[in-house]
């Protein structure tokens, strides 16, 4: 599972080596201005994210890497038994981050007090 390391000025996403390999992408950091909240996502999530380009997907099992969709471009790392958290970006490469977490609702939550208290 990516790390994700909650700073005053930027929300870190850290992913191991195997991570980057099936994700074909490194470590991000987003600056804090740039990011707008974060959700956790419903069942189903994936079937709106369009095309992979480049990256990893076993339906039920890893969706992994960037996605463009009409305008839309999302990086994933998601794998099975884990919850889907999304991050909204504004004014940024991606439009949205979604990363497989064990408590999206608790990610979330952090995220968007971390924002608020700015």
């Amino acid at each position: 599972m990516p790390n994700i390391v909650i700073k005053a000025k930027s929300l870190d996403i850290e992913l191991s080596a195997s991570e980057k390999i099936w994700a074909m992408h490194g470590s991000l950091s987003l600056p804090a201005d740039k990011v707008i909240g974060a959700e956790p996502l419903q069942p189903r999530w994936w079937k709106t994210l369009g095309l992979r380009i480049p990256g990893t997907a076993l339906p039920g099992v890893i969706v992994a890497g960037t996605y463009r969709a009409y305008g839309d471009r999302v990086f994933v790392f998601w794998t099975r038994k884990k919850q889907p958290l999304q991050i909204n970006l504004f004014d940024h490469y991606f439009n949205r981050i979604i990363i497989g977490v064990d408590d999206a609702e608790a990610y979330a939550d952090q995220i968007n007090a971390a924002l608020t208290s700015c």
